[in-house]
């Protein structure tokens, strides 16, 4: 190799080596703060519905979405998986807000409300006034209950009961209960 080749080249792989060791500080400074600004699904704060308690809210949700024990704050997508996630529990109509900081998690939620209590296998399950099973907690003492004789749910709490008579008195039961508020 000519001298003027090694003068040439010499500068170009100072220069390389500078660059990948500086991609690899960067990912080694990305992952390091990372762990730093991480934390625990159970740290998530919400206002829980009338069953459970929030640690049992945040950790049914948890298992139900699959989520990790630790979140990563700097997630981009952190904000849509939780959206996503905590829309997956039975309790939950719909997630009006999550907002992600730098040390907490706050998600604002609005939650079924139960307004008929329908028999299934010898016991009382509450629905809500789109005829959605509620979860076993959900309280039926006080709700007016369904006269007819409804089939069992067609699907696991969460979801239609599956029987359109139950969704229809479901759905009286609600406008009844918003006029007489």
């Amino acid at each position: 190799m000519s001298k003027f080749a090694v003068r040439l080249l010499a500068p170009v792989l100072g220069v390389a080596a500078v660059l990948v060791g500086l991609a690899a500080l960067g990912r080694w400074a990305r992952d390091s703060l990372r762990q730093d600004f991480t934390l625990p699904f159970s740290a998530i704060q919400c206002q829980p519905p009338p069953g459970p308690e929030q640690v049992e809210l945040l950790s049914q949700v948890q298992y139900l979405a699959g989520m990790p024990d630790r979140v990563q704050l700097l997630d981009e997508d952190l904000a849509e998986r939780l959206r996503r996630a905590f829309a997956r529990h039975p309790w939950v109509e719909s997630v009006e807000e999550v907002r992600v900081g730098a040390s907490r998690i706050t998600i604002q939620l609005t939650y079924r409300r139960p307004v008929l209590a329908v028999v299934a296998k010898d016991r009382l399950r509450a629905v809500d006034g789109s005829g959605i099973l509620l979860p076993k907690s959900a309280e039926t003492r006080g709700l007016p209950v369904y006269s007819g004789d409804a089939r069992l749910p067609a699907g696991p709490e969460g979801t239609p009961w599956g029987d359109e008579h139950v969704e229809a008195a479901a759905r009286a039961a609600a406008h009844d209960e918003k006029d007489a508020r």
